[in-house]
This record gives C-alpha cells, sequence and structure tokens, in this order.
C-alpha cells in the first residue's frame, strides 16, 4: 500500500511534469492547444487535490507544503517561459516573474521556520496566484484568437495582469519577511 503521504506529495510533483508537457505542446496548433488547456485543467486539479488530501489524511507538513510550491513553481515557470516564447509577455516582467519565484523558493527554505505562519501572508499569495490564473487565461485565449485568426487584443491586459501578479508576489515575500 502507498503511504499517504506519498501520494499528497506525487499530486505535488506532478505538477512537475505537467508543466513540460505544457512547454512543449504551447504552439500555434489548434490541437496542441487543446491539449495545453487540458494540462492547464489537470494541473489546477492536482494542485486542489494534493491540499484537499493533505488535510483529509492528516499528513500535511512543511515537506509537503515545500513539494506543493515546487509543483506550483514549476509550472508558473513553464506558463512564464512559454508566454514570453509567444511574444504574449514582454521580457521585463517575464524575466521579474521567474526571479520572484526562484526568490520566494529560497526565501521559504532559508526561513522554514516561518511556514507554519504562512498563512498570515494569505491574502498577498492568493492575490498573486489570481492575477497568474488570469494572465494564464488570458495567454490561451490570446493563442485560440490568433490560432483561428480573431481579432482579440488582450496583450495589454496581460501585461497588466502580469505586472499585478509581480507586484503581489513581491509583497508576499516582503511579508514573509516581516512575520514573527
Amino acid at each position: 500500500m502507498i503511504a499517504p503521504r506519498t501520494v499528497v506529495n506525487s499530486f505535488s510533483l506532478s505538477r512537475i511534469g505537467l508543466a513540460l508537457l505544457f512547454v512543449i505542446c504551447f504552439q500555434r496548433n489548434a490541437a496542441l492547444l487543446y491539449i495545453s488547456i487540458g494540462i492547464c485543467v489537470v494541473t489546477l486539479i492536482t494542485d486542489i487535490l494534493d491540499g484537499y488530501f493533505a488535510r483529509r489524511l492528516q499528513v500535511a507538513s512543511i515537506h509537503g507544503r515545500l513539494w506543493d510550491s515546487l509543483g506550483d513553481k514549476s509550472f508558473y515557470v513553464a506558463i512564464i517561459i512559454t508566454f514570453n516564447a509567444q511574444g504574449f509577455l514582454g521580457p521585463l516582467v517575464s524575466w521579474a516573474l521567474l526571479v520572484r519565484e526562484v526568490a520566494l523558493y529560497i526565501t521559504r527554505v532559508l526561513f522554514i521556520e516561518k511556514l507554519p505562519k504562512l498563512e498570515q501572508i494569505r491574502p498577498w499569495t492568493n492575490w498573486h496566484g489570481y492575477f497568474m490564473y488570469l494572465v494564464i487565461v488570458l495567454g490561451l485565449s490570446r493563442m485560440y484568437a490568433d490560432i483561428h485568426g480573431l481579432s482579440f487584443p488582450v496583450h495589454l491586459y496581460m501585461q497588466v495582469a502580469a505586472y499585478a501578479a509581480l507586484a503581489f508576489g513581491i509583497a508576499s515575500i516582503i511579508h514573509f519577511l516581516k512575520l514573527k
């Protein structure tokens, strides 16, 4: 029998492989776009399930949070790289978002003693996540429009959403460091 913690961590780590698949599939091809959308849906489901099962099976841990964070960061990095490669995100905001992801992860490892208090900064991380989800939806919509020759001007909105995600992401790091 598989240990419950292994099941939960497998959901988290599966997002690394899903991120790689997204990078490979996100191209100007209708079939691959639909696969990319499916990958995004499966990624979201695994993100929901790992937390649900960790709480339900009572195996939540600091290490589990770090595995979950690694899975999340892997997928965000995949999104940023592919959207930048397609010209959907500018190089400056792409670089800044990538640096933020690395900085957040390293900060959490260096200050691991603060992880049990992570819920105190949840509003900042949630808003970062909401804006990243908006970037993802807008990027998928833009690719759909490009493939089907539709006029769907979302470039400015994607940039604004990406900068908003960055602002809340940086705020989450600052507030994490201020935790007592």
